[in-house]
């Protein structure tokens, strides 16, 4: 049995229903009920068989392939992430180990202040270095003059 939720009706049945309660109970002589079953059971289609969805340029549009979610549990603290990184990626694995393998450089500027300045310019030369992971290439501290 065909519902109105698994295939609707045609507007033209809906329309002579709408007339035919109006009037005095008798069918509309272009369309009465004996002529929209066969419109309904031809309009029904299996649920196995699903057109293809045509994009503007009439070639089938392309599908999606599913995405894989990665779902990681911290042991230590009990959190739960879920990515779309694999475990293997670099960004990954440095959130698995809970820390960075940090490369540190220092700008020419704080390297010229440290030789011009002794005393003081080391302290300039602190402030202007950069941070980077060498992993994951994560920008850890861009330093005062970046």
């Amino acid at each position: 049995m065909l519902t109105y939720s698994d295939n609707p009706p045609a507007y033209e049945f809906v329309a002579s229903q709408a007339n035919s309660g109006s009037s005095d109970g008798q069918d509309s002589p272009s369309l009465n009920k004996a002529e929209a079953k066969p419109i309904a059971q031809q309009t029904h289609q299996s649920p196995l068989t699903v057109p293809p969805v045509m994009s503007v340029h009439g070639r089938p549009a392309p599908t999606m392939q599913p995405t894989t979610v990665y779902h990681y549990h911290n042991l230590q603290t009990g959190d739960h992430l879920a990515s779309l990184l694999p475990p293997d990626h670099p960004e990954m694995v440095c959130l698995q180990e809970g820390r960075h393998d940090t490369q540190t450089r220092f700008g020419i500027l704080g390297l010229l202040a440290a030789i011009v300045w002794f005393p003081l310019g080391v302290g300039l030369c602190l402030l202007d270095r950069r941070v980077v992971c060498r992993r994951c290439g994560l920008l850890i501290d861009d330093g005062v003059c970046g």
